[in-house]
């Protein structure tokens, strides 16, 4: 009676299992004939029973069944659930059954399913980017990466797919997390992925997050990968004189210059670097800058600003002088210099009607010369603008 009651027990659990077991079966079952909902509703109920919640199988339908409910519109969660439901398939068949038995037996399976899910997984992360959702795509795309580094993948296909790699950093950086736009981005320029867009979006990341002490490491190692992107170039140069490093600024000018002798904005930031130790150097970076563009308004300026100060200087000299004739004589030099300062604060003008400073010059340089009919013109500009 015992060997009755025990059998009848045995036979009980034997035939629970394989009821659980049967739900997970008949969501495939369901799946084949594209009844999601009745699918969604067999797979819950064998995740929920403790007869079938550790089964390596229940997870892999589960995440084919809700990669269907993600796709159909039914979950918006869909995909993330399926990653989740993969990872847990992958982690209870490295462990195997209650006696460590039958490790990896599912491992042909989940690479199959993954396989086919991978499409899926990237088209989530295109569909976050294209509804500006960079939370959806890094999700999406960083997953991808994490399949393809499961040794069932690296065995046929080793390596790193620089691509996704890339696409995560431009998820990261939309989605304002900074840390891992970093660590992307890096991972992208180590790779050679991304060419100068990869250096520049890395410095605005640090500028974004106000970690200014890795901008130099990555401009520099941006410019010797690539020497001839000359936004790398300038960026550094900026960085160099924001940061007023003058000798590595001028260092990175110079090669600039070599690469494009025909560029005048590297004349001008020469000249912005020589005004400090160098006047008259700082004079001939201008005036090369407008050989090449006559137009260019900060050389213009810079200059008209050099010689007037100049003047100004002298003007301090005349009145520390004792003698009427020693004055006149230094007055004549500061004369001098206020007379080269004014075609170029005229010309200035031109190419900026309405800025304050040219015209608040030139209002000055007007009344010392006594040119009182374009004194009045100026004043009457000021007046207006003001």
């Amino acid at each position: 009676m015992k060997r009755l009651a025990l059998f009848a027990i045995l036979m009980f659990s034997i035939s629970a299992v394989f009821a659980q077991k049967g739900k997970v079966s008949a969501a495939s079952g369901y799946l084949d004939t594209n009844d999601v909902d009745a699918a969604k509703k067999a797979i819950d109920q064998a995740i929920e029973n403790e007869k079938s919640m550790n089964w390596p199988k229940t997870y892999i339908i589960a995440a084919k069944v809700y990669t269907e409910l993600a796709k159909s519109g039914q979950d918006a969660d869909g995909i993330k659930k399926a990653v989740d439901f993969y990872k847990k398939a992958i982690e209870l068949d490295q462990k195997g059954d209650e006696k460590g038995k039958g490790i990896g037996k599912y491992e042909k399976e989940i690479k199959l399913q993954l396989t086919f899910f991978k499409p899926d997984l990237t088209n989530s992360g295109i569909e976050g980017f294209n509804t500006e959702n960079f939370e959806q795509a890094l999700f999406a795309f960083e997953n991808v990466l994490y399949i393809n580094a499961l040794p069932m993948f690296q065995e046929e296909a080793p390596g790193i797919d620089t691509a996704i790699v890339y696409n995560c950093a431009l998820a990261a950086y939309n989605a304002k997390d900074w840390n891992r736009a970093e660590k992307y981005f890096n991972q992208s320029i180590d790779l050679g992925y991304g060419g100068g867009d990869a250096v520049l979006l890395l410095d605005q990341v640090f500028d974004a997050s106000g970690d200014s002490t890795k901008v130099a490491e990555n401009l520099q190692r941006g410019f010797q990968k690539y020497p001839e992107d000359e936004r790398i170039l300038t960026t550094l140069i900026q960085y160099y004189l924001d940061a007023q490093q003058n000798d590595a600024a001028l260092e990175y000018l110079n090669t600039a210059i070599e690469k494009d002798p025909e560029n005048p904005s590297f004349y001008y930031a020469r000249g912005v670097l020589y005004e400090s130790i160098d006047k008259d150097e700082a004079i001939k970076n201008y005036e090369k800058c407008l050989e090449i563009d006559n137009k260019f308004f900060n050389a213009l300026y810079n200059i008209g600003v050099i010689y007037y100060n100049k003047g100004v200087e002298q003007q301090n000299v005349a009145n520390d002088k004792t003698t009427t004739k020693e004055f006149n004589a230094a007055m004549k030099v500061a004369n001098e210099f206020w007379e080269k300062s004014l075609p170029y604060m005229e010309s200035a003008h031109e190419v900026q009607p309405e800025e304050a400073a040219v015209l608040e010059t030139l209002k000055g340089l007007y009344y010392r010369f006594e040119r009182m009919d374009k004194y009045n013109e100026v004043k009457a500009k000021i007046d207006a603008l003001n």
